[in-house]
């Protein structure tokens, strides 16, 4: 017979259940008539909230982290945009050949991207800091490095902009005549 106060190896497991499931466990046991055994598995009890923190420790921060990265390119994208002039601002700028008899003494006779000489007659694309270049050299260097000079630096598209704005301005201001 058992005392009492010997109560060390009896164990009696508990569960928490569900409404729900209380009554669906009770429909089966009066269905069967005969006694039910409940297994209880660590496993199914622990695969879900691992999941969950899981989701949160690694799929979460992936997510943002993607999306700092496509802002992100989207950031250098609209900056390259504009370091670079635009095509139609290049293709504006003035062009002149380059013939070797009217070559001025302080005038450069070799293109300061290329470093290859003028040849008699080619095409060069003049900036309005008055710097000549190969018309290739220039045009690739303008829509895709920078917008500015080679040698001195100079924003060409402030230039362009200013003078078009200017020529508006002078077009707009011009004095109407009256006949008498």
């Amino acid at each position: 017979m058992l005392q009492a106060s010997d109560t060390s190896d009896i164990t009696i497991p508990s569960v928490f259940l569900a409404k729900n499931e209380y009554r669906a466990l009770l429909y089966l046991s009066k269905i069967v008539d005969t006694p039910m055994m409940i297994l209880l598995q660590l496993d199914d009890f622990i695969t879900w909230p691992l999941l969950d923190i899981l989701m949160i420790i690694f799929v979460s921060p992936s997510i943002i982290m993607i999306f700092i990265y496509i802002s992100w390119q989207l950031r250098q994208r609209r900056r390259k945009q504009q370091e670079v002039a635009p095509i139609d601002v290049v293709s504006r700028l003035l062009m002149k050949q380059f013939l070797t008899e009217k070559v001025k003494e302080n005038e450069a006779e070799e293109c300061a991207i290329c470093l290859e000489d003028y040849i008699n007659g080619e095409e060069l694309r003049v900036l309005p800091c008055k710097h000549d270049f190969h018309t290739v050299c220039v045009d690739a260097w303008l829509t895709t490095q920078k917008k500015f000079c080679p040698i001195c630096k100079r924003d060409i598209t402030f230039i362009i902009e200013k003078t078009t704005h200017l020529l508006q301005q002078n077009s707009q201001q011009a004095p109407l005549l009256i006949e008498p």
